[in-house]
């Protein structure tokens, strides 16, 4: 038998000799505070003897364990290691999993307790929840004051609940709903089962209800079977009665080079062609869902913020609940296209009439992914099709009904019965598109590493080995195809070399021509490469400058720059607004002055938008004078934040000045490829956007001054910088001491 022996994947402690363990989930587990975690891998049993052994050798001051180790609690290792060592040692009390991004968690019965701490001498107590590191939303699972409700069952799933109809057979471990991942400030409530009859809608409601606050502020419902329809009713009504943000995903997540998208499974359990709407929110004062992530007409990727784009000079297309819309940019228009189902499929709606329209939507069509694309229906919308009722009215909506509480019918709803809009006949279908890939076989989990595209199951702590469920004889799920069709220059259009694409920008101008133009050229199957969501683009250099000298406080901006904005912007001036409009919802305190009217208001917080989401806007002055105005006005971010830039080939040193040239973003995750350096900012004066950004961030206005406190170069060679802003005197603030006590424990506690 070969020796034990020890290594540290990240901050965990890994005993034993077989090394066939996703490593890269282990290097994920977070550190604890006064304990460390030690994992016993291997496929044969440990004797406590080595084990404690090298535990004392490589923790020689510790004085608390985490054992990762399957069902450790329940036998004698535990506290044989307690009584060796002196030393608490906390171990689970079910079979453990590894999660991601990098968590455990431990099956149990509801409600039970899922770790056991071990004393010196003493006898072990029972503690804890079942998911380690405990999420911001954990909370016990809810009771179920009548028996199971009638028909719903509920189970504790790492990233949140599960709700199905109960059945006698147990949950299989390798079920893909152990897989998602845990989100530490949203929690996914998975709804029913692909083999099974849908769970009642009110009964649905009745549960999720019952969750406490901490749980229904960072709700996420998730289908697990044809039951999209049923998720939106019970989204819509507990986000108008209960006055919460529900979030709703469009399946199950699934792996692509490197981007989660959301794909549906059927009835039987296999996956089909990704919808375009990927994720939404229901909010209380809104009637149609807000469109959070989705799929672009334009590249085919995954975006995420104000889904609408530009495709010309005339129209815009908007991704809707239902599919894609077409229409003009200046054509009024209300909610009831965004409030169409989206059963059935994607759809492209024309609002426009005309050959030319047929055509662009077309030429649109051909840029999709190949599972997208032939999906797709084409509907033209007419005055007939179109619904007269206005959705919004109280006395449309359907009323809940106290009989027949098996129904799938929406217990109180605003959505409106589907629209039933012939087919465009002056689209023929797309050509030089690629054949969908025959239907995969039923959803399964494969081995972790698998294809990119297939839902991997956790793997699952052995009593004394980390194993890996082996993959299922159905082979996983079809990678998502995809197609690109570049557009066709415009006339007189000059070639230059390309730039590096944005990522995740919002809204993008291209120039489109029509088909009778240019034909698209052939179909090039590539697959998407769109960047995480919550990366950030590295931030401009920061310049260092002699003096510490702050910049001067920003000033209101006048109604000649204010008109200019409207001017410069034109019809994407509206778009905006409407991002600032449902800001000022969310946050009244933002009003204008004495002597200011509210267009002022709106002038300078559309700067903003059009600023993060750039989309021609030049370098109009005006356009700077009011966004520094309306930077101003956004709510202030006081305490540390991070940021990163492309590494400086001059070190930073403590006591340098330095200076944003530009507006400074700051927020998200690090960027990957080339080498950046790695910056922890206090915030005296930063902004938070909300949702006039696609991302979490805070906003640095240009010429925001920092000054170094101190600098490191971390394990992986990224050097860490932190630094304080420098405001005037009027700002305020703790100490330089202090500033940097919580400089260091922010990175401390973010490694």
């Amino acid at each position: 038998m070969s020796e034990l022996t020890a290594r540290w994947y990240g901050h965990t402690l890994v005993i034993g000799v077989d090394d066939g363990l996703p490593r890269h989930l282990v290097e994920a587990l977070p550190s604890e505070r006064d304990r460390h975690t030690v994992l016993l891998a291997g496929d044969a049993p440990l004797s406590p003897e080595p084990v404690a052994r090298l535990i004392g050798a490589e923790l020689p001051r510790a004085a608390s364990i985490r054992l990762a180790c399957s069902a450790a609690g329940t036998g004698p290792i535990a506290q044989q290691l307690a009584d060796r060592l002196s030393i608490d040692v906390v171990a689970p009390l079910g079979p453990t999993m590894l999660v991601g991004p990098g968590s455990l968690f431990v099956v149990r019965r509801p409600r039970a307790h899922s770790w056991r701490l071990h004393r010196p001498g003493e006898r072990a107590r029972d503690i804890g929840a079942p998911r380690h590191p405990a999420p911001q939303w954990q909370v016990p699972l809810p009771r179920q004051p009548f028996g199971r409700l009638h028909g719903l069952v509920a189970h504790d799933l790492p990233a949140g609940f599960w709700l199905h109809r109960p059945h006698r057979r147990p949950l299989p471990p390798d079920d893909p709903a152990y897989a998602i991942e845990v989100d530490a400030e949203r929690v996914v409530v998975l709804v029913g089962q692909p083999d099974r009859e849908p769970p009642s809608p009110r009964k649905v409601y009745r549960w999720l209800s019952r969750l406490p606050r901490t749980a229904l502020g960072g709700l996420v419902l998730m289908p697990y079977g044809p039951w999209g329809s049923l998720l939106d009713t019970v989204a819509g009504r507990l986000s108008t009665e209960l006055r919460v943000t529900v979030g709703r995903t469009a399946g199950l997540p699934v792996r692509s080079r490197g981007t989660t998208y959301h794909v549906p499974v059927d009835a039987a359990g296999r996956t089909g062609p990704r919808p375009v709407a990927q994720t939404m929110s229901y909010l209380a004062d809104e009637p149609a869902p807000r469109i959070d992530s989705w799929i672009s007409p334009t590249s085919g990727q995954l975006v995420t913020g104000r889904p609408v784009e530009d495709v010309g000079d005339r129209w815009l297309v908007e991704v809707v609940r239902g599919g894609y819309w077409l229409r003009e940019a200046d054509a009024p228009h209300g909610d009831d296209v965004r409030l169409r189902p989206a059963d059935g499929g994607a759809t492209f709606l024309v609002d426009v009439t005309g050959a030319e329209a047929h055509d662009l939507a077309r030429l649109l069509a051909a840029r999709l992914p190949a599972d997208i694309r032939e999906s797709l229906r084409f509907e033209q919308r007419t005055e007939a099709t179109a619904p007269q009722a206005d959705p919004r009215s109280a006395r449309h909506r359907q009323q809940p009904t106290d009989h027949d509480p098996d129904a799938t019918a929406p217990v109180n709803s605003a959505i409106p019965a589907p629209l039933t809009a012939p087919a465009v006949p002056a689209v023929p279908p797309v050509v030089s598109a690629p054949q969908v890939p025959p239907a995969p076989p039923l959803l399964t989990a494969p081995q972790v590493g698998s294809a990119p595209a297939a839902v991997a199951a956790p793997a699952t702590l052995s009593a004394a080995a980390v194993t890996v469920p082996r993959a299922s004889a159905a082979a996983p799920p079809s990678q998502p195809q995809a197609t690109e069709v570049p557009a066709p220059p415009p006339p007189g259009h000059r070639t230059a070399e390309p730039e590096p694409a944005p990522p995740s920008t919002t809204r993008r101008s291209t120039a489109w021509p029509t088909a009778r133009d240019a034909a698209p050229p052939p179909a090039v199957s590539t697959a998407p490469t769109a960047p995480a969501a919550a990366a950030l683009p590295p931030m401009p250099p920061l310049r260092r400058q002699p003096g510490a000298v702050p910049a001067p406080a920003p000033r209101r901006s006048n109604v000649h720059e204010q008109r200019r904005v409207r001017e410069h912007l034109g019809a994407r001036y509206d778009v905006h607004a409407r991002d600032v409009a449902q800001l000022l919802v969310r946050l009244p305190g933002i009003r204008p002055g004495v002597d200011e009217s509210a267009d002022a208001v709106v002038a300078d917080l559309v700067a903003v938008a059009a600023t993060l989401r750039p989309d021609r806007t030049g370098t109009e002055p005006a356009l700077r004078a009011c966004l520094l105005s309306g930077l101003n006005r956004l709510p202030t971010a006081l305490g540390p934040v991070r940021a990163w830039a492309p590494a400086d080939p001059v070190p930073h040193r403590a006591g340098d000045v330095l200076i944003s040239p530009g507006l400074l973003r700051a927020g998200g995750q690090a960027p990957d490829g080339d080498r950046y350096d790695g910056f922890t900012v206090y915030s005296l004066t930063g902004r938070r956007p909300g949702v006039l950004s696609d991302r979490d961030e805070v906003l640095f206005a240009p010429g925001t001054v920092f000054t170094v406190l101190d600098t490191a170069t971390g394990p992986d060679g990224v050097r860490r910088v932190l630094l304080r802003e420098l405001a005037g005197p009027d700002a305020g603030g703790p100490s330089t001491e202090q500033v940097l006590e919580s400089l260091r424990a922010d990175a401390a506690r973010r490694r």
